[in-house]
């Protein structure tokens, strides 16, 4: 972002844009089939626009409601199949038609549609459904006038279970320790549910596109994510730890993918309790859980960065 001092002893910077633009598109197909793609898109603008602060003079500045009519102009003119494709051509038509916008950020989230399948089995070609509430595939993106894109994707609120085959044993133990370990030598539990709200980000290697496009890319490396939480579909694979887990999948993901640079993960704990049933003369053999909300309960919150440069991960809790 750009700084001014206005002549002043202060020192300002600014952007502007606008944001919660919905578009949505209906690809039409020769034989019948559509497809939509469903997006909400942020603009956020940097160039010579700080008089419109220091002097309340608007010359330089792009009204934010021409920026949503040039959201929807794009969608017409456009063809595209991901939220990176859509972002490139928004970004390269705002900085082809205005020379003083230096760099166009976006922030564009895909709200994922399922196509209907009949009790045939047979996909319909224009019915589909979703959630009240899905998972969001992201895109942020900053296009400067000169240099290369930088581009990340990502996923948001994808909420990952497994009922077995994860514990938690052998963490520092003080005089206000009250949590028992699960797995591992002397627990009395022998694994957990180990749930989270998983956020997921990829970058891009700046000036470099993938091979297959960014809708394949991403829909694999997604795929991938799934697999390394899950492992083999009947024995599954334990998990030490939430940490475990996500460095597992960031180095998958970038042994998988020399087009990424940099991954990351967030992985909120959604806690599930065991019901103390014994207190009504009833066993629970670990089948029966109170259930928690990352949002509104104290949980535990892990984020994940794995980078081509780095030998191990940076890691916060």
């Amino acid at each position: 972002m750009a700084s001014y001092s206005g002549g002043s002893s202060y020192e300002m910077e600014g952007m502007y844009g606008k944001q919660a633009v919905p578009v949505f598109k209906i690809r039409k197909h020769v034989g019948g089939k559509h497809e939509v793609i469903d997006l909400l898109v942020e603009i956020m603008l940097e160039g010579d626009v700080a008089e419109s602060w220091l002097s309340g003079e608007n010359h330089q500045i792009l009204p934010t409601e021409t920026q949503k009519n040039t959201c929807y102009v794009n969608a017409l003119n456009a063809e595209y199949d991901s939220s990176e494709q859509y972002g490139l051509a928004l970004a390269h038509d705002i900085l082809d038609r205005h020379s003083h916008i230096q760099v166009v950020n976006l922030a564009i989230e895909e709200r994922p549609w399922t196509r209907v399948t009949t009790s045939s089995g047979a996909e319909h070609n224009h019915v589909f459904m979703k959630p009240i509430d899905p998972h969001k595939i992201t895109a942020n993106l900053r296009v400067p006038r000169s240099g290369h894109a930088h581009i990340m994707s990502g996923l948001d609120d994808l909420c990952l279970m497994k009922t077995t085959q994860s514990g938690f044993s052998g963490f520092i133990v003080d005089e206000y320790t009250t949590l028992q370990p699960v797995g591992g030598p002397g627990s009395a539990n022998p694994d957990r549910v180990m749930c989270t709200e998983l956020s997921a980000n990829w970058e891009y290697k700046d000036g470099i596109m993938p091979a297959e496009g960014f809708k394949v890319t991403n829909a694999a490396v997604k795929q991938l994510l799934l697999d390394v939480w899950g492992g083999d579909p009947v024995t599954g694979i334990y998990s030490k730890s939430v940490q475990q887990t996500a460095y597992r999948i960031c180095t998958a993901i970038l042994d998988t993918f020399p087009c990424l640079e940099t991954v990351t993960l967030t992985t909120p704990n959604i806690h599930h309790y065991r019901s103390p049933l014994e207190e009504f003369g009833l066993e629970n053999p670990n089948v029966v859980f109170q259930s928690t909300d990352c949002h509104t309960t104290a949980s535990g919150r892990i984020i994940t960065k794995l980078s081509r440069s780095m030998k191990t991960p940076q890691s916060r809790l």
